[in-house]
């Protein structure tokens, strides 16, 4: 899960919880039912931060999902499988 500036909760009637506030309970959240938590190196690994492919497709390809249709393809799109 992620927490962030744009997610808006709140702890009591009209007090709102700060983003500090929100990620300081996720990790107790997770530790409490024996999650672990990643680190900001692990997180930016997971997320792929500042990872760019060229291409949809090759997006597509690396995420391992089957490739958009092409115009006029009817049906679902399978992946290739490597031999």
């Amino acid at each position: 899960m992620r927490v962030g500036i744009e997610d808006n909760i709140w702890r009591r009637k009209g007090e709102r919880m700060t983003s500090v506030r929100q990620i300081e309970q996720m990790m107790r959240l997770a530790r409490e039912i024996g999650r672990d938590v990643a680190s900001g190196p692990e997180a930016r690994e997971i997320y792929q931060l500042g990872v760019q492919y060229n291409s949809t497709d090759e997006t597509l390809a690396k995420l391992g999902m089957p490739p958009n249709r092409e115009p006029g393809q009817r049906g679902f799109p399978v992946r290739a499988i490597a031999a």
